[in-house]
């Protein structure tokens, strides 16, 4: 990862490890990027068990984010209803 995507993600923590609440939204949607940043590291890093894992954690952390307009990309799981 590049200084600026690392400066980018700790200044991410640190506004969501300082906020009095956060909604659970949020939460998803956070959970889900680093799951991302993860599996692809796992992936390149030959860790492909742990790259899959963090697939379906990010997965899962999807079917609890706002939809923002984006269509939601399922992998054989039911759709959230």
């Amino acid at each position: 990862m590049s200084a600026r995507g690392q400066n980018k993600v700790q200044l991410d923590v640190s506004k969501h490890m300082n906020a009095m609440s956060v909604t659970s939204s949020e939460a998803a949607s956070y959970v889900e990027s680093m799951c991302s940043e993860l599996a692809g590291l796992a992936d390149r890093g030959g860790l492909g068990f742990l790259a899959y894992l963090l697939e379906v954690a990010r997965e899962e952390a999807l079917l609890h984010c706002d939809g923002g307009g984006e269509p939601l990309v399922l992998h054989g799981e039911l759709p959230p209803g």
